[in-house]
């Protein structure tokens, strides 16, 4: 929830209507197109999926471009609760979660979208989404909250974590070879080694909320936080190293270039670049100074970043 907090700092436009569920026989009417300004809009996930880009946030909004981010287009979800992340299995699949529990699938590439309903998840929040492969993808957020897809997200079910009393906040989850690699709030670090049936608490070096995590070359893994907190491990976990970042503004996701570079982004406007696999940080912040959420690399290099500004290019000159 902290991560959320952070990017949520402005009141916003973008009121979207209706609503539709997967239901059986169930007659929705048409949503009408909306009209959101890419610029004016507080984005929290941006993913690249079959050959275009799309990226969500609060509201329900869900923003596509075909054209490398030059145009974007709002897409009617039937949701009006703010979504939390987005991934897309690189044909047409896009499955994306956010408040109340939200959770809605598109098997058209984002034009068109079913929302799914979970109710083991009552009124708490997902904050975010992993593809697995295989028709395999895991939700999870709020206090504990941790549901399994093994049918490309047309059906959950509740997993455990750690301990049946474990209710921290889930920030990600990510894929390290074999094993998942799970972190959130409090310091939070677990591994499955069985796809996620169970998972084992690992010792953490931190007491503070993670945000996120990176898996970097060979193996490398970033895990990053509140008051930029960074840290990285080698052995999936097991034990963990302090990376200096030389700022206090939040860590809220990562990304590892084509060139081999590793890309952090935060609030204000923070990037920080690693040349050496993580083992050290140069940090800047954009001239803007908003929260940036996520960003994603285009094949000519490229880059595109989502927040608080809403989503555009992030220019290249500050990842150096």
């Amino acid at each position: 929830m902290k991560r959320l907090r952070l990017m949520l700092l402005a009141a916003a436009c973008a009121c979207l209507a209706g609503t539709a569920v997967a239901a059986a026989g169930a007659e929705v009417a048409p949503l009408q197109p909306l009209v959101v300004k890419p610029t004016r809009v507080i984005l929290m996930d941006l993913v690249r999926a079959d050959g275009r880009l799309l990226t969500v946030g609060e509201r329900g909004t869900v923003l596509l471009s075909d054209d490398a981010g030059r145009s974007w287009s709002a897409q009617p979800t039937h949701v009006t609760r703010t979504l939390t992340g987005v991934v897309a299995d690189g044909t047409k699949l896009v499955v994306a979660v956010g408040h109340g529990p939200t959770l809605i699938r598109s098997e058209d590439g984002g034009h068109s979208w079913t929302q799914i309903l979970i109710p083991e998840a009552g009124t708490d929040s997902l904050l975010g989404v992993t593809l697995l492969g295989r028709g395999h993808l895991i939700a999870y957020g709020a206090y504990g909250l941790y549901f399994d897809s093994q049918d490309d997200g047309k059906t959950w079910q509740r997993r455990q974590v750690i301990a049946e009393d474990f209710d921290r906040h889930i920030a990600q989850v990510i894929a390290v070879g074999q094993s998942l690699l799970l972190v959130g709030e409090s310091g939070t670090l677990a591994r499955s080694d069985d796809g996620g049936l169970t998972y084992k608490k690992l010792p953490s070096p931190y007491t503070g909320s993670f945000f996120g995590a990176l898996l970097a070359r060979d193996g490398v893994v970033l895990a990053f936080g509140m008051r930029g907190n960074v840290y990285r491990t080698t052995d999936v976990g097991a034990t963990w190293a302090k990376v200096e970042s030389g700022t206090t503004a939040a860590f809220s996701a990562g990304k590892l270039l084509a060139d081999g570079q590793l890309l952090l982004v935060g609030n204000n406007g923070l990037v920080a670049v690693s040349h050496d696999n993580g083992v050290t940080l140069h940090t800047s912040f954009t001239p803007a100074g908003k929260g940036i959420a996520q960003v994603v690399e285009l094949p000519d290099g490229t880059l595109i970043g989502a927040g608080e500004g809403g989503v555009g290019v992030l220019d290249r000159a500050v990842v150096k």
